[in-house]
């Protein structure tokens, strides 16, 4: 009997932290941004497929000028100059490494080895993962993004930041 009474308590225990957590600490971590929505994971599954497409269309366009392992350490330069919010990150090589594109083609795999990283503040994760036209635009002011933009431009490349 006294099990049973122990029992039908732990159930009533574990149904409350249940039930806590999906009404109370979910929900606040959706809104801080820790935990992704079902809605968030769904568009982040469309999106994926969508920007595959691009990346393929672009790719069978146009011929690449550098091969995808020159586009990784691209990225990962521009990573590396990007990745702390902090005004010690080398904002005009970041400027130099997306002008380093050609045409479409070029950007599409740049994009594409760039992935999706974290930023930092001071050394403490901030956010979610970004993907590289977030970490640009976050991270350089309008005047750099409008000059990566004419020189777009100029060699014919549709993007912009």
């Amino acid at each position: 009997m006294a099990t049973a009474n122990k029992n039908q308590k732990l159930l009533i225990y574990a149904l409350g932290v249940g039930a806590g957590y999906l009404l109370i600490v979910r929900p606040l971590l959706v809104k801080f941004g820790i935990v992704k929505s079902a809605a968030q994971i769904q568009q982040d599954i469309y999106q994926s497929g969508n920007v595959q497409d691009y990346i393929n269309t672009a790719v069978a366009k146009q011929t690449p000028t550098k091969s995808k392992g020159e586009w990784q350490i691209i990225a990962d330069q521009l990573y590396y100059d990007l990745k702390f919010a902090a005004p010690s990150d080398d904002k005009a090589d970041a400027g130099y490494q997306v002008s380093r594109v050609q045409n479409d083609a070029d950007f599409a795999l740049l994009y594409d080895t760039f992935g999706k990283r974290q930023e930092y503040y001071f050394g403490i994760p901030a956010g979610g993962l970004q993907d590289m036209v977030q970490m640009v635009t976050s991270n350089l002011d309008r005047s750099a993004l409008n000059k990566i933009n004419d020189n777009y431009q100029r060699k014919g490349i549709k993007f912009r930041f």
